[in-house]
C-alpha cells in the first residue's frame, strides 16, 4: 500500500494538498513506511484552484492515504470518493508516515 506526502522538503508535512506542487510517495512493507519515489505535478497558475487539486488527485490516485498540512472540502470528497484518506497534520514526516503504517495496518 502506498502514502503520499505533501512536503517541501521532505523533512515536515508543510503543505496544503492543491498547492503541492510534488509529493513523496512511501510503501508501506513490513509494517512500516519506506520511500518509494517522488512524484512531480506539472505546474499551474495559482488561479487554476481546482484543476490544481484535480491534478493532486491524479497523481495519487494509486495510494490509500494522503498526508498534507491542509487540505479543502472539495478535494476531501473526492479523495474519500476514491478510497483515498485525506489526513491533515502538522509535523515530521517520519513520524506521520510511521503512525498512518500503523493506522492503516490495523
Amino acid at each position: 500500500m502506498k502514502i503520499a506526502v505533501a512536503s517541501t522538503d521532505g523533512k515536515l508535512v508543510d503543505l496544503h494538498f492543491g498547492d503541492a506542487d510534488k509529493f513523496l510517495i512511501y510503501k508501506i512493507e513490513d509494517g512500516e513506511g519506506k520511500f518509494h519515489e517522488i512524484r512531480e505535478k506539472t505546474a499551474m497558475p495559482l488561479n487554476n484552484h481546482q484543476e490544481r487539486w484535480v491534478a493532486s488527485i491524479d497523481l495519487i490516485n494509486d495510494c490509500k492515504a494522503v498526508l498534507c498540512n491542509k487540505i479543502g472540502n472539495e478535494p476531501t470528497i473526492e479523495l474519500r470518493k476514491l478510497g483515498i484518506k485525506p489526513i491533515q497534520l502538522d509535523c515530521e514526516v517520519k513520524d506521520a508516515v510511521s503512525e498512518c503504517s500503523k493506522h492503516l495496518l490495523s
